[in-house]
């Protein structure tokens, strides 16, 4: 199941509009959050990513991953998103993760 607007506005009675999005984003925790517990992993589409299909999973001992996808384990989502992180930040992070199969294990500075 791939988490994000697409599956939100496909489930909304009514179009989405901007004010909406703080509802989504508690739909797409509650999913996340269900998805982990029951299965170990769930794909997220990003729009900050342009889109992209990222997996994140609860940690690297999970099994059936889908193969295809950066894997963001929730230690490196918890790292990443622990003060805010900017969305620059976040592209670079996953550009590196595709690029050399960086892993995230300390953020130090700012976003």
């Amino acid at each position: 199941m791939v988490m994000g607007k697409v599956l939100w506005e496909q489930s909304a009675p009514v179009p989405l509009q901007k004010e909406d999005e703080p509802q989504l984003a508690e739909v797409v925790a509650e999913c996340t959050r269900e998805l982990l517990a029951t299965r170990g992993w769930c794909l997220w589409k990003c729009s900050v990513l342009g889109g992209e299909v990222i997996c994140v999973v609860q940690d690297e001992l999970v099994e059936g991953v889908p193969e295809g996808y950066q894997v963001y384990t929730e230690a490196e989502r918890e790292e990443l998103f622990q003060d805010g992180v900017s969305d620059s930040t976040l592209r670079l992070v996953h550009e590196a993760k595709k690029l050399i199969g960086a892993k995230v294990t300390n953020r130090e500075g700012g976003n």
